[in-house]
């Protein structure tokens, strides 16, 4: 959609773009809609028999562009309304793009938000500038994509393959190192909007610096990372399905139960069987309300066959010791897919088909900067874990 009002141009006409209905309400204020997501039947009746209709959020990917068309400077505002099924994820700090310096923090003195309701971007812009403001700092696919084939390009320590393609034709891929005895895969979660791209592709920058503590762990540890996992769903503006409508991110089941399933969730599980990591860690971006305690998760390893349990227990403590310390309050969370509420994740068979165990991490969104660094802490705390595992005696 494209609106000109007031000698502005609003518009949602490209990639990862996301919005619903726009309107001037007055002159310098246009409202903007949240895009409407519909997720399959299957998926809705799972969520209203298992958690009331509730628990999987949508609708919670907002990014438009803005450009001033007229020959002198101006002020607009835009009035962002929040989708009730989304609104948890979508509290400031929003995101300004410009060409000549990239994603920044749009300043608190620009965003009045109403909790749950809107937001309200207020933006000053030159004659002829153009700018994009967005609820997170949002990668197009192609991008995530060129910057890993060049990393492979540049170290010959990562090795980029595609491991699969979405129904528009992207590929899945993923960079690895050299084969190792433990093996630990990195990837972003499915849901689309949560943008952890930038995270993740620190790590691999992080595992190229010549240092004795990277050094160490690639001597040990072969490292697979997937940035971007549905990239379909981030180009076309959903946050939570793919661009035909599926939710890749809770296919394993029905994929492994014969049933029809995404070709996200088909290459990843794909992937797992060959490659048989010791861990996995899925990458979110948390809320960023102030009084939201984020989440590190792994599947609880009571739950897990015997044989598995002394590898999950050393990774367990691990992730206590570093994140669940007093007086820190990061949430621990113990996936029991023995409950069904816990069971729609599919990790019952991740570990029972491909032996791996499933962490996961809320990584903190509020700035690039420190989401890279919360998932680099999370990545080496799985790592050394694994390394202090198989270097113990009776391990099996």
């Amino acid at each position: 959609m494209k609106l000109e009002t007031g000698g502005f141009v609003i518009d949602d006409e490209f990639p990862c773009s996301s919005a619903g209905e726009m309107r001037t309400l007055a002159p310098g204020l246009v409202e903007v809609s949240f895009q409407p997501e519909t997720i399959p039947q299957w998926f809705q009746d799972l969520l209203d028999d298992l958690f009331g209709g509730k628990g999987v959020p949508k609708e919670y990917m907002a990014h438009v562009r803005v450009r001033n068309a007229s020959g002198e400077p101006r002020r607009i505002t835009l009035r962002f309304l929040l989708s009730p099924k989304g609104a948890g994820y979508t509290y400031p700090p929003w995101w300004l793009w410009r060409e000549d310096r990239g994603w920044a923090w749009l300043p608190p003195e620009d965003t009045d938000y109403r909790t749950r309701e809107s937001l309200d971007a207020t933006l000053e812009l030159q004659p002829g500038e153009s700018v994009r403001i967005a609820s997170a700092p949002y990668e197009e696919p192609d991008a995530v994509i060129e910057k890993m084939q060049r990393l492979a390009e540049r170290y010959d320590m990562w090795t980029y393959r595609e491991i699969g393609s979405t129904a528009q034709g992207r590929p899945l891929a993923v960079l690895e190192t050299a084969p190792r005895d433990i093996k630990l895969l990195v990837d972003s979660t499915m849901q689309s909007s949560e943008v952890v791209s930038w995270g993740i592709m620190h790590v691999a920058h992080w595992l190229t610096i010549p240092t004795s503590r990277a050094r160490q762990l690639l001597e040990k540890i072969q490292f697979a990372i997937m940035p971007m996992m549905n990239p379909d769903g981030v180009y076309v503006g959903h946050s939570v399905t793919n661009a035909v409508g599926e939710v890749p991110k809770f296919g394993i089941n029905n994929l492994v139960e014969g049933k029809e399933a995404p070709k996200e969730t088909e290459a990843l599980w794909n992937y797992l069987l060959e490659m048989k990591p010791d861990a996995l860690i899925e990458v979110h971006a948390h809320f960023t309300r102030d009084d939201f305690t984020r989440s590190v998760v792994m599947h609880d390893k009571a739950s897990m066959p015997e044989h598995l349990q002394a590898k999950a227990g050393i990774i367990e403590q691990a992730i206590f010791e570093n994140f669940h310390a007093p007086p820190l309050d990061n949430r621990k969370v113990l996936i029991d897919p023995r409950l069904p509420e816990h069971d729609v994740y599919g990790d019952r068979y991740v570990i029972e088909r491909a032996g791996t165990i499933r962490t996961s991490v809320q990584a903190v969104p509020d700035s690039i900067e420190s989401q890279c660094a919360d998932v680099r802490e999370m990545v080496e705390t799985v790592a050394r874990a694994l390394i202090h595992w198989k270097d113990a005696p009776n391990q099996e």
